[in-house]
């Protein structure tokens, strides 16, 4: 039998997820595991416990959000021998589950498909140091997720960020930076959000960043907004936002791949990081990890 490590954040998602949590052991117990199941007990706790115990096992899967699922390859990438890891998305947003062609929404289909799925490796993010899985970002609705406080996130799912983020739109500000990469290339100005990605989907935006980003292909995407400049820009956003619908907003985007960036900005300049805080930093060092963890697709 293939002995599973299940590590699932009972914080993560609506109350009624965990009333399922005997079908999710089954249906992996039906595919001819042995599970193991360990519920998180403080922040980072999903890396440390893969740390701890995964070599233990032949494989390890992740319940929770998009936060929970970074923790834990966070850990994994600290092991010699990094664990192969399965993904149950059962969070508000689950943005990086669009990256993985998961069959479904039904919990039972994915505990299947997170010990019979297809492993495939990825690259990862690194940010002055500390690992990131997805997304690095700062400015505009950047603070939505991680200060709309846990609760509503679970009463209302993702309206919660958009409500938040349009609620925001009057007062935003635009950063002044300074992004190099390449071979002396340099981008300078000001702008509303910047993001440098690894990722198909951003907040529920397909194609953002625009392109279908090859996620194991030694660069990260970088993304920059003009500022808004009038009423007119102010609407795009908020059509942009409520629509789910990257596109609109084109005409405002700068965007390249790399596999190295630095990007200097103001020192109030605030990061957050697969959507958690991540601290206010002048200068970022970002950087692609080539092919660094081992995650379970659903094709």
């Amino acid at each position: 039998m293939k002995r599973v490590l299940f590590i699932y954040n009972r914080h993560a998602g609506k109350s009624k997820t965990w009333a399922s949590l005997s079908n999710i052991i089954n249906a992996m117990t039906e595919q001819q595991c042995l599970v193991t199941t360990y519920p998180t007990q403080y922040r980072g706790d999903a890396g440390d416990a893969v740390v701890r115990w995964g070599s233990q096992f032949d494989q390890v899967v992740v319940a929770g959000g998009d936060g929970t699922l970074s923790e834990a390859i966070a850990g994994a990438t600290r092991m010699p021998d990094p664990p192969v890891i399965g993904y149950i998305p059962v969070g508000t947003t689950n943005d990086f589950s669009k990256n993985l062609h998961l069959p479904s929404d039904k919990l039972t289909d994915l505990a299947v498909t997170a010990v019979t799925g297809v492993p495939k490796v990825h690259d990862l993010g690194r940010f002055n140091g500390k690992s990131f899985l997805y997304v690095a970002a700062f400015g505009a609705f950047t603070e939505v997720a991680y200060s709309t406080p846990q609760k509503i996130k679970n009463l209302l799912g993702y309206n919660a960020y958009m409500l938040e983020s349009v609620k925001n739109l009057p007062s935003i500000k635009p950063y002044h930076v300074r992004v190099e990469y390449g071979d002396d290339q340099v981008v300078e100005g000001d702008f509303l959000y910047g993001m440098v990605s690894n990722t198909t989907s951003v907040g529920r935006f397909r194609n953002f960043p625009p392109g279908n980003p090859d996620l194991s292909d030694g660069l990260l995407e970088v993304t920059l907004i003009s500022p808004i400049r009038d009423v007119k820009d102010v609407e795009e956003f908020s059509r942009a936002l409520l629509m789910s619908d990257p596109s609109i907003l084109n005409s405002m985007l700068t965007t390249f791949s790399a596999s190295r960036v630095r990007i200097t900005g103001t020192p109030d300049l605030t990061w957050t990081l697969d959507g958690e805080a991540g601290g206010t930093h002048t200068t970022a060092e970002i950087e692609a990890v080539h092919h660094a963890y081992t995650i379970i697709h659903g094709k």
